[in-house]
């Protein structure tokens, strides 16, 4: 009884510590969330509670949000292993999700969609479809990545279905936002529209401003898709003011952005500057690099890509000042992909050897291997001012094999024979002139 009493005291420190580092998740505060966290992981460790992988859970999203996708990838696992072995299949299925999103912001949505499957499969063979909800909602979001506008739509309503089968009216009203997306993306403006405002009335009775602000965002979106450009303005006024009154600094940043191009495309050139440095002075001040990417990454969809180069200079520019590596060599790849579409491979070359050394440095193989396997391909790339180089196409897949040693035997034959096809279909292209 008397090594009960201590054990218990120590258990309740953890849980403690895991309180406060969840409020301050919550609030934003990453750092003090993690340190958090790994106070109270080290108590449960010691006394052997798995207890932990609700914690090994929290510090993955506490990496996913700093973009460390690959440090997120390996608490998920931690959580995983724990929760498997425990049969703890709620928890289970929703660190399957949680894994997904890592993929997810890879663009690797194969493997996603891959957790998200075992996630709903957990999920229904014990009959917890709520667990299952948010998965279908990230389906339909594959789906849209995707352009598959009906399959997307297909999923969004399973997870509607659910939402309203549990009366869960805030789940439901967030999946409207991305139904007025689909709506939107098939030129169905007025739909986009009803689907808003239908978020937008369960949102104001519910109370959730923050949701109302994201709505009223869409609205200007939806207003811009189709050249209404004074409505769009006055939608992402009427978020903006909103998220300021929250204080809510993510989302003014995308609101500003949402200003700025809209600005662009009316050639108000210095609202457009106004607006843009308005939003990265809001990341820079917050130390969030991340979000400059995303917006990038949205430009480079919309083949604005002068536009998104310096998007992606900013982010570097701020990961740098923040000292957030992983941040860093997401920018230097993104400019390396970017300089591929402009078809300057040299440039692209430098942009990814400089990701390789930091995810070198940092000890993240897997990522320095995707680098790796990209030179690789850039070599047996020819412009007018490229030749191939088959040589140094085989060090790279070479290296990206040596990087990943749980590359499977399909993933090396296929590197290794890549540059001799490329060599034989070279050859034949000489013999047929």
């Amino acid at each position: 009884m008397t090594d009960f009493i201590p054990s218990q005291k120590y258990d309740a420190a953890a849980a403690d510590y895991f309180q406060q580092a969840k409020a301050a998740f919550k609030r934003g505060e990453l750092d003090h969330a993690e340190e958090l966290c790994l106070r109270s992981a080290k108590i449960y460790e010691e006394a052997e509670n798995d207890e932990v992988a609700k914690v090994y859970s929290k510090l993955g999203a506490i990496s996913y949000w700093r973009g460390d996708l690959s440090a997120a990838e390996q608490w998920y696992w931690k959580s995983i292993k724990i929760d498997e072995g425990n049969k703890n299949y709620r928890s289970t299925a929703a660190t399957y999700h949680a894994l997904s999103s890592a993929f997810f912001s890879r663009e690797d949505y194969t493997t996603a969609e891959k957790w998200l499957r075992k996630s709903i499969s957990i999920s229904e063979r014990y009959g917890d479809e709520l667990v299952a909800s948010p998965c279908y909602h990230q389906l339909g979001t594959i789906a849209y990545k995707r352009e598959d506008l009906d399959a997307a739509e297909g999923w969004y309503q399973k997870s509607i279905a659910i939402d309203e089968r549990h009366g869960k009216e805030h789940g439901a009203a967030k999946t409207y936002n991305n139904l007025s997306a689909v709506a939107n993306a098939r030129g169905d403006f007025e739909s986009a529209e009803q689907w808003l405002w239908k978020s937008i009335e369960i949102k104001e009775r519910l109370g959730d401003l923050c949701g109302v602000a994201a709505s009223y965002s869409q609205l200007g979106i939806v207003a811009y898709s189709h050249d209404n450009f004074a409505a769009a303005q006055k939608w992402y006024l009427k978020s903006l003011e909103i998220e300021e009154k929250l204080g809510n600094k993510r989302s003014m940043v995308y609101t500003c952005f949402g200003l700025c191009t809209n600005a662009q495309d009316q050639g108000d050139d210095e609202a457009a500057e106004q607006w843009m440095r308005r939003g990265l002075e809001i990341c820079r001040q917050e130390g969030k690099p991340n979000e400059v990417i995303t917006l990038g990454r949205r430009a480079e969809e919309a083949l604005r890509f002068e536009f998104a180069e310096r998007l992606y200079r900013e982010s570097l520019e701020i990961a740098k000042e923040c000292e957030n590596e992983p941040a860093e060599a997401s920018s230097y790849r993104r400019l390396g992909h970017l300089a591929v579409q402009q078809r300057d491979l040299e440039a692209s070359k430098d942009w990814f050897r400089k990701a390789l050394g930091v995810y070198q440095k940092r000890g993240d193989m897997d990522s320095a291997a995707k680098c790796c396997l990209s030179l690789g391909n850039l070599c047996l790339s020819k412009t007018p001012d490229n030749k191939i180089d088959f040589a140094a196409a085989q060090q790279w897949f070479r290296k990206s094999l040596e990087l990943n040693p749980n590359a499977t035997w399909r993933e090396r034959i296929v590197l290794y024979a890549r540059p001799w096809r490329y060599r034989l279909r070279s050859l034949l292209a000489r013999l047929g002139r």
